[in-house]
């Protein structure tokens, strides 16, 4: 599961420690990376553009919270904001509170802590999921890829030579077949380079847009020059991915459970009979897991197809 950067504001040292503490037994369902600051300046210096949420106290030493909110909004406009405060709402001004932040709690309100850190967890989650597009599916296709035992050592050594097979024809340093959980991408099989690759963010992945193709294969030229990973090509590009097809693996069921894919260091068209011949190799992968559930099962096969 992804981590999620939260800052917290407060000039009181005690009551921002407690904030956190209690914000971390409360958040059990995602993995928060906690930041504190006293102060605006000091809040300022770390904001950043994989900043998640912001729960700031409206007064602050040399400015104040909504004043922490303008400068969020400039750099990380898709971070929730939260005003946790003593202050109240009229000595705040309604106005200044409409179309900047995302929710208003008090601290002395019944529940306080507890609505803060729902508010979060919404806040985060609907931040995550605005990233990147849901098959319409979702939660029956994670179902399914649930049901599989993807740990079979066999499994994963018949997939690796599928792997082995795409990277060959395709002339490239790195293939593999990944998996789209919830909040990640896991890479199951892996050629080359992508031996070395640890899961990844679902919000950083360009198979999370695979997985959503009418025609199941996506084809990106060059990762620079298209909008839809123009936040993420910096992680791509260190990742030694410029250019990119993916053929999704497709349950007999019509669920995808991830692609399998190529990666080149170099932008690169791809022809017609490259994306078919990546499908048919996926289509074989996908044979190869529903095989191997099978056997699982003790269902028996007739020699036919699987």
């Amino acid at each position: 599961m992804p981590s999620h950067r939260i800052l917290c504001v407060d000039p009181d040292e005690d009551a921002r420690e407690d904030t956190v503490e209690q914000l971390r037994t409360e958040l059990t369902e995602f993995d928060p990376v906690f930041e504190t600051a006293a102060t605006l300046d000091d809040a300022k210096a770390v904001v950043s553009t994989d900043l998640a949420a912001v729960v700031t106290e409206y007064d602050l030493a040399d400015g104040t919270g909504l004043e922490l909110v303008t400068a969020v909004r400039d750099t990380a406009p898709d971070a929730g904001c939260i005003l946790y405060t003593d202050a109240a709402p009229d000595a705040i001004g309604t106005d200044e509170l409409r179309g900047t932040i995302t929710e208003y709690v008090g601290k002395g309100s019944v529940f306080g802590t507890e609505r803060l850190a729902r508010l979060l967890q919404t806040t985060v989650e609907g931040k995550a999921q605005a990233s990147y597009p849901l098959p319409q599916n979702e939660r029956e296709r994670l179902a399914t890829l649930q049901s599989y035992d993807l740990d079979d050592r066999a499994l994963l050594d018949s997939l690796d030579r599928i792997t082995d097979l795409a990277a060959t024809h395709f002339s490239v340093d790195r293939a593999s077949i990944n998996i789209i959980s919830e909040h990640s991408q896991d890479f199951l099989a892996c050629y080359g380079g992508a031996n070395e690759w640890d899961t990844m963010d679902r919000q950083d992945s360009i198979c999370t847009f695979t997985i959503v193709e009418d025609d199941d294969v996506l084809a990106v030229e060059d990762v620079t020059e298209d909008p839809r990973f123009e936040s993420r090509s910096d992680t791509l590009l260190d990742m030694g991915i410029r250019a990119y097809l993916g053929a999704n693996l497709v349950t007999r069921s019509g669920l995808v459970i991830g692609p399998l894919c190529v990666y080149d260091d170099e932008p690169r068209s791809f022809s017609a009979a490259d994306e078919a011949y990546l499908r048919d190799l996926a289509a074989v992968a996908m044979d190869v897991i529903e095989l191997h559930a099978r056997l699982d099962d003790g269902v028996e096969t007739d020699g036919g197809d699987p």
